[in-house]
């Protein structure tokens, strides 16, 4: 298995507000897209607390065996669940971070099982066997109005309430968070990003590139360059895993 994770800042934000965290041992890897509300003080704080959140959760299993899938789904759960405490006490001692907030999408890779959890609308991808399919549902206004028939997907990206999120970070305490599990084959390709990426490159497109560019790290930079060819207005972040429930390299 390869892992990369890149972010950028793309062409027109004057701060980075994405982080994101990929890593990996002989058995497992742990990958994480955080996106840091721009419309809120301190998006990149709370993107980063998230993604510090992870960083400690990782040190936990490095090197170790995993618990039962139950207990291994509760404790990812429990990542997202303490990255949103941090965010919000962090946020009460500081006026200036007040209202801050980020999504999450977290994978847990384990062989070829995958566990997901995910708030927001940053998104995870499976990309094999020529197909690419979006495994995480957008925690977002549009999602709501596109599924409720008053919006059609073509005319998502330009309305106007696209960046209202339902579901986030750092906004209340009883936070609800998707978990997904499933069995992947082996050869797979996982890929997480930011709407910096989404809202510019089609998924059809990721699928080409994956199928041109092998190489993880490069891949990484080749979808971000294509969202910053095409404006790059938001920050752009992608994290892939390739070669699933192969040897790690």
């Amino acid at each position: 298995m390869q892992i990369s994770g890149v972010t950028n800042i793309g062409r027109e934000r004057v701060r980075n507000e994405d982080s994101c965290f990929a890593v990996s041992d002989e058995k497992k890897a742990l990958l994480v897209v955080a996106d840091g509300m721009g419309g809120h003080q301190a998006g990149n704080v709370a993107s980063s607390l998230a993604v510090t959140t992870a960083e400690k959760f990782w040190q936990n299993i490095d090197g170790r065996e995993l618990p039962d899938r139950e207990k291994t789904r509760q404790m990812v759960k429990d990542l997202i669940y303490e990255a949103n405490d941090l965010i919000l006490a962090e946020a009460a001692c500081s006026s200036t971070k007040r209202g801050m907030g980020t999504t999450i999408t977290t994978v847990l890779l384990s062989g070829q099982n995958i566990i997901i959890g995910h708030v927001g609308d940053s998104r995870a991808y499976l990309i094999n066997k020529g197909n690419i399919r979006l495994l995480t549902k957008d925690h977002s206004l549009i999602e709501k109005l596109i599924a409720s028939g008053e919006v059609k997907p073509e005319d998502a990206l330009n309305h106007p309430q696209r960046h209202i999120l339902t579901r986030a970070l750092g906004v209340e305490r009883n936070l609800e968070v998707d978990v997904l599990e499933m069995e992947v084959e082996e050869g797979a390709v996982i890929l997480l990003c930011t709407d910096g990426l989404t809202n510019l490159v089609k998924d059809q497109e990721i699928l080409t590139a994956s199928t041109a560019v092998s190489d993880p790290q490069l891949l990484t930079e080749k979808l971000i360059e294509m969202a910053n060819e095409r404006g790059g207005y938001d920050n752009i972040t992608v994290v892939i895993a390739s070669g699933i429930g192969g040897p790690n390299d």
